[in-house]
């Protein structure tokens, strides 16, 4: 198969990949999505290790064409518990101490956008 490749981003969270059916690609498959990076050496021997991979996102497979394939992002953004306090605003214009209220609002789980996807980036199977 070669190289996965970012076609063209359609928001931060769906980009269109240079693969599709012809190159085996299937519906709900894992991809990253990642960038080369600078060559890596040992510190120690100077030997090359390799390239470093800085991944900007992991997606799933949505819609597969002929010889491209849709890929939205998979990785989710735990929600959690937001506090608002309140104070009355008649109390604060007359200067008078009254007690806050508290508000606990439940956040939910939201997808996480890739990181700045560009057309060119690299996408492989996980």
């Amino acid at each position: 198969m070669k190289q996965a490749k970012v076609a063209k981003v359609i928001n931060e969270y769906k980009v269109v990949l240079n693969i599709g059916q012809e190159d085996g690609v299937k519906m709900h498959e894992d991809f990253i999505l990642y960038r080369q990076g600078e060559e890596i050496t040992d510190p120690d021997s100077g030997e090359k290790l390799g390239v470093f991979e800085e991944v900007i996102g992991r997606g799933i497979i949505t819609y597969v064409q002929e010889r491209i394939a849709t890929l939205e992002s998979s990785e989710m953004r735990e929600g959690g518990r937001k506090v608002i306090r309140k104070s009355s605003s008649l109390s604060s214009l007359q200067g008078l101490f009254a007690p806050t209220t508290e508000e606990v609002v439940e956040m939910p789980d939201q997808t996480k956008p890739f990181q700045r996807a560009m057309v060119g980036d690299l996408a492989k199977r996980i």
